[in-house]
């Protein structure tokens, strides 16, 4: 990774300027016209929904209960875009969208700086069509907005280091504080979308690389007590109000969010190695390729030849995937801050590997998507005869479409490597992978959402009508339906919430309060599981009438 950087030129900025045009339509075309999914894009579009509607903008809540889990950045967010563009799927995760395209900027604009337009291209593209970074960046969920806002301090504190090398100069004294200023920033805003883990991560890697390449004496650049006190004034005052407000916040907050998640398995427990063999799925095609090559890579990884940015970016990412490594919890999701940096490793080995001719990697892939395509054909004509479940079937149209695409670009992709074409090779990949993004987002109508059965409910909801889940939090239900829900039993999340006063009315302990309450005058709609149904429909006087179902799921009533 220590070859000479290429002279960055127009065309350069012009091609990425593209990528990122049709990175953000793609992205904004996959937010319309889905519907939330369960649990976390449901769920989230709930709570901004009910901050809206109550014009709380300091206390979350999610059906209608205290909820801290996370901190209200994107809330807000979603919340803001729900004024002013009405309530939908593409308003809540417009600020989703946003931050991936900021994402996909500050790779590009670090990546040409480091190693020129090339590198620059590759990161950018791959980055924004791999299948972690593309999923998240068209779902309503926290960790691509943290990723927009470790990306933007780190490629912060990369400018800011940059300048320690002349910081005698009054110019480059005052260039190197203005990026540390805005590191400090960009960090006070990841603490609002995910709490003080973001400044942990964010100063452990600054605070390693200025040390390996400055001693202290860097360090002392980042004690800048103007930086401090604008971060604290951007991030304090949600903690503090709500806090105030809300004295249960604190010990749930930090302690069960934080360090008991940390060090407990009871949510998301994994072995410490879980994010090694996902990673370099998550940042499929050049991930794919730089592990089809083992053997080539062993040059370009030895630190002693790599240069500044190298290091860098390779601090950026460790330290985000030893961290998450460590901990008890863990989500495949939790490692995207790395994916910039790993994307720009990624495609730096790649170039070099190519341009000194091993292409081994690029070929075995080529390959490896031609039998993959056929065999995706394969499956979509035979699935359907064995398997009767809807999603197989809403699937297997979408898996047609990518099976001709993909052996396209394998068979193309690999001729192109024997031909002595391995940059036209890489570029037929990047090209059809993307082709493959944009049919894999055009499926995701066969998500787990429940979007028909909240507006059936709403279609069919009176004044005085009650709503309940029976034995199951359905996140989508109070979104769809527009109001609060009553809750049977098996209070999951919402626990905590339930007991920050009395909500004893919305939660009911079991069978025997849902049996009283179906027999009076009142009108009850209830959504259970078909199976639950069944088992209760003897006990159920008035015998229920349904009015919608959907997979397992079926909604019914008391009353005409």
């Amino acid at each position: 990774m220590s070859a000479a950087i290429p002279v960055r030129r127009p065309r350069g900025a012009l091609l990425l300027a593209v990528v990122l045009m049709a990175a953000a339509l793609v992205y904004g075309v996959g937010t319309r016209g889905f519907a939330l999914s369960e649990p976390d894009e449901a769920r989230y579009g709930e709570i901004a929904r009910e901050m809206l509607e109550s014009g709380d903008w300091i206390t979350p809540r999610l059906n209608y209960v205290v909820y801290f889990e996370k901190p209200p950045l994107v809330y807000w967010s979603s919340a803001l875009a729900f004024a002013g563009l009405g309530q939908s799927e593409f308003a809540a995760r417009l600020p989703v969208v946003l931050s991936a395209v900021l994402t996909l900027a500050l790779t590009a604009w670090l990546a040409r700086r480091l190693y020129g337009d090339a590198t620059a291209l590759l990161a950018t593209g791959g980055l924004a069509v791999s299948p972690l970074f593309g999923v998240l960046a068209v779902a309503l969920t926290l960790d691509m907005a943290l990723t927009a806002c470790i990306t933007l301090a780190m490629v912060c504190a990369w400018h800011a280091c940059a300048w320690q090398a002349e910081a005698d100069e009054p110019r480059s004294v005052a260039a190197r504080t203005r990026w540390v200023r805005a590191a400090y920033v960009a960090t006070a805003l990841a603490m609002l979308v995910k709490g003080p883990v973001a400044a942990l991560l964010i100063g452990a890697a600054v605070f390693l690389y200025a040390v390996t390449h400055g001693g202290l004496r860097a360090v002392r650049a980042w004690l800048d007590w103007r930086a401090f006190a604008l971060a604290a004034v951007i991030a304090l005052p949600w903690f503090v109000l709500v806090g105030l407000r809300n004295p249960g916040f604190w010990q749930f907050f930090i302690v069960d969010q934080h360090f008991t998640r940390f060090v407990s398995k009871r949510e998301h427990g994994q072995p410490i190695w879980f994010f090694l063999p996902v990673l370099p799925v998550a940042l499929a095609p050049w991930g794919f390729v730089a592990l089809a090559d083992p053997v080539a890579p062993r040059a370009a990884w030895d630190p002693r030849t790599w240069r500044p940015g190298t290091h860098f970016c390779a601090i950026w990412a460790a330290v985000i995937v030893v961290f998450f490594s460590l901990s008890a919890s863990k989500l495949l999701t939790y490692v995207l801050p790395a994916l910039p940096a790993l994307s720009i490793l990624c495609a730096r080995l790649v170039l070099t590997n190519v341009d000194r001719g091993h292409v081994a990697g690029v070929k075995r892939i080529g390959w490896l998507l031609l039998f993959s395509g056929l065999v995706m054909g394969l499956c979509a004509a035979l699935l359907p005869m064995f398997m009767h479940h809807w999603r197989v079937r809403a699937l297997a149209p979408f898996l047609f479409a990518a099976a001709l695409p993909m052996a396209v670009t394998g068979l193309l992709s690999g001729r192109l490597v024997v031909a002595g074409r391995a940059r036209a090779a890489l570029a037929v990949l990047g090209c059809g992978w993307a082709l493959l993004f944009c049919i894999a987002v055009a499926g995701r109508g066969a998500a787990n959402e429940y979007r028909s059965l909240g507006v059936a409910a709403r279609t069919e909801l009176r004044e005085g009508d009650r709503l309940a889940l029976y034995q199951k939090y359905v996140q989508g239900m109070p979104f769809y339906a527009g109001r609060r829900v009553v809750l049977i039993g098996g209070r999951s999340e919402l626990k905590f919430g339930s007991q920050q006063g009395d909500h004893s009315a919305w939660f009911w302990s079991g069978d025997e309060d849902l049996i009283r309450e179906w027999r009076s005058p009142s009108r009850l709609f209830v959504l259970f599981n078909r199976q639950d149904l069944d088992r209760l429909r003897a006990q159920l006087d008035p015998p229920p009438i349904e009015i919608a179902a959907k997979d397992k799921k079926v909604l019914v009533k008391n009353r005409p």
